[in-house]
């Protein structure tokens, strides 16, 4: 069975934490011996949903706002996606890159993005994604690709997502070196 990995910063208003999407969902070991108990893992439809007990009040993370290693695995599959790496060119050269990515670097993001179809075509050999187009953005440990996700869904794009495991997810999985 896979896991698929993620950080979660706890406040401590909280009292439930809902996990919603996947086959499994771990959580990394530092919330061991805080005030919390797993109430229940109920697996509906291949979308496992865990809660935790935490302070006093409730909230969920929208998971769809992650890409998984499977769904980038997947991408050559559907060309109408499109996955940015938000690294700079010269971390592109020591380690490598994800099939069908894109390099666009985080401080140039929104620029790329408002230029002309055309140039944007010339440049990346891709289409120009409008508003609806899947946008995956992803790193090297996730960090700068969300940052690049929340700035483009406040510019007003409406499907787009981090793969939070970036790059070091993908060289565990396939392989290479990190």
């Amino acid at each position: 069975m896979q896991c698929t990995k993620l950080s979660i910063s706890v406040i401590r208003s909280f009292s439930r934490l809902s996990l919603i999407r996947g086959t499994s969902v771990a959580v990394s070991n530092r919330f061991s011996n805080k005030n919390y108990e797993m109430s229940y893992v109920n697996k509906i439809q291949n979308v496992t949903a865990l809660k935790y007990r935490l302070f006093s009040s409730e909230a969920d993370i929208d998971l769809n706002k992650f890409a998984t290693y499977e769904q980038i695995k997947d991408l050559p599959n559907h060309p109408e996606k499109l996955l940015i790496d938000v690294r700079e060119p010269n971390e592109l050269k020591e380690t490598g890159v994800i099939p069908t990515s894109i390099n666009i670097p985080l401080n140039e993001v929104a620029d790329k993005l408002a230029i002309t179809n055309e140039e944007f075509k010339k440049i990346y050999n891709r289409e120009k994604p409008n508003f609806e187009t899947e946008i995956i953005f992803h790193c090297k440990i996730g960090m700068r690709s969300q940052k690049a996700a929340e700035l483009l869904r406040q510019i007003g794009f409406k499907n787009v997502k981090n793969y939070k495991g970036s790059w070091l997810e993908w060289a565990e999985k396939e392989g290479l070196n990190k």
